[in-house]
């Protein structure tokens, strides 16, 4: 019997004595969910061949280097249904976000035929296996596997975008929002660069946002200095944050 994506991590979470926020299990779930049904301009089937890349990226115990291709490397598979060009540009993102340069970017996207949506949707992807199969590693318990592509086509719903100037993407301005954004626009004042930087997909806002709120601080408690959950203090929440960002070499 096929398990179904919420029950593959429900399952996993379960496995251990650790004790695990309900609310982490139900953001986990939520991504596992979206990772295989078809999104906004990738189909099922592809965003599990980009998960497949993350998967293998963050499982290698000696990456490929940023420079190398990995697609060459006989460590991923050569029946993908994404390009080599762009299996080495999942790569990268996974375990080399610190070396990329807008130059790269603009070679990527010119070498893959990716348009910055469809490069949107794909860190959309990222950001979700990697946050789950890194919990699950840390946690010490199983990884939980893939669910099946269902099928379908992508929405290919577009957003009013346009340039800005700390993006290499385009992103919806907080005056253009949109009913799909409002869930995330809706009674902020101003917009900090890394809040809209996935805009352009709202699809991958909703996975932001439940990941933030459950791995790290509801956006919208971010103003509250003394906010908590009842176990890190917010100082202490910032200072593990601050520590990961500059390990991590996050632009942000």
């Amino acid at each position: 019997m096929t398990k179904t994506p919420t029950s593959l991590i429900e399952s996993s979470h379960e496995a251990t004595d650790l004790h695990i926020r309900s609310d982490l299990t139900a953001a986990h779930a939520h991504v596992w969910e979206k990772l295989a049904a078809p999104g906004t301009w990738w189909n099922g089937s592809e965003r599990l061949a980009v998960a497949e890349v993350v998967r293998v990226a963050l499982g290698d115990f000696d990456p490929v280097p940023p420079w190398d291709s990995a697609s060459k490397s006989g460590r991923l598979p050569n029946d993908s249904v994404i390009s080599s060009e762009l299996q080495d540009a999942v790569y990268r993102l996974a375990v080399h976000a610190g070396t990329l340069t807008e130059g790269w970017y603009q070679k990527m996207r010119d070498a893959t035929g990716v348009t910055p949506q469809q490069w949107v949707e794909i860190i959309e992807v990222t950001i979700s296996v990697a946050s789950v199969l890194r919990f699950a590693q840390l946690a010490g318990i199983d990884s939980p596997d893939f669910p099946e592509p269902l099928q379908g086509h992508p929405t290919r719903q577009t957003q009013p975008s346009k340039p800005a100037k700390h993006h290499w993407v385009p992103v919806v301005h907080l005056e253009d929002s949109t009913p799909e954004l409002a869930p995330f626009y809706d009674g902020l004042p101003a917009l900090a660069p890394v809040i809209r930087a996935l805009s352009s997909v709202p699809a991958a806002m909703d996975t932001l946002f439940t990941l933030g709120d459950a791995q790290y601080i509801p956006m919208r408690e971010m103003v509250d200095l003394n906010w908590t959950r009842g176990t890190l203090s917010r100082r202490q929440i910032e200072l593990v944050a601050g520590r990961l960002s500059a390990h991590r070499e996050c632009f942000y």
